[in-house]
Formats: structure tokens, C-alpha cells, sequence
């Protein structure tokens, strides 16, 4: 019993040593009484592209019904009127000036839904 003991505490050595001080944080025994290291947990750092090609659709899927509503005249208007205001409001007509996208959104909604309210 004693040489198995002896066995034991030599392996619990070269274990600690294999991992350096203090890295006996980092293990853990399973039910079966092997000792392992535990999972770290994987640090993501990269960028959201789900959630950013998501909000780009919503952008577009917006100004298509901004467009669709108001009529595309009323809308380029509405968007000169913005840009003449400077500071902001000239950067919120950029991304609210009407692309092929948000043009084309707004004629599928006329083509599906019809004319909008008036």
C-alpha cells in the first residue's frame, strides 16, 4: 500500500511541475480520478458580422418604406431640406439619401401592397 501511495505523490509531482506553480487552479478530477486540465473558455474578439448585416437590411428595409410612403419626390425634398441644415442633419441626409436598394424596396411594397395611404 505504501509503494502505491509513493506512486501516487510522485505522479501528483510531475504533474504540478508539468504545469508550473500555482497551475493546480487550472485542474480538475473527473469521476473516474484522472486528473485534466480544465477548458478555458474561448475569448471571441471578432466583429459581429450577424448583427451588423442585420441592421444594414433594417437601414434598408426603413428607407424603402420612408421612401414608399412619402413618394420619391416628397422624399429627395424632404432630404434637401435635411442637407441645407449643415452639422447632423447634413450627415443623417447622407445615409438617408436614397439608393437602388431602398428605391427598389419602395417598388416592390407598390407593387405588393399598392398605393399608400394618402
Amino acid at each position: 500500500m505504501d509503494a502505491n501511495y509513493n506512486r501516487f505523490q510522485d505522479r501528483l509531482r510531475r504533474i504540478e511541475g508539468a504545469h508550473g506553480p500555482g497551475a493546480a487552479a487550472g485542474l480538475t478530477v473527473r469521476s473516474d480520478g484522472l486528473v485534466v486540465p480544465r477548458k478555458r473558455p474561448r475569448l471571441k474578439l471578432g466583429v459581429p458580422w450577424r448583427s451588423l448585416m442585420l441592421a444594414a437590411i433594417c437601414c434598408f428595409l426603413l428607407k424603402g418604406f420612408m421612401i414608399w410612403h412619402q413618394g420619391e419626390a416628397d422624399y429627395a425634398a424632404r432630404l434637401t431640406d435635411l442637407e441645407s441644415q449643415g452639422g447632423g442633419h447634413a450627415t443623417a441626409a447622407w445615409l438617408l439619401s436614397m439608393d437602388p436598394v431602398s428605391v427598389a424596396i419602395a417598388g416592390l411594397m407598390t407593387d405588393v401592397i399598392g398605393q399608400p395611404p394618402s
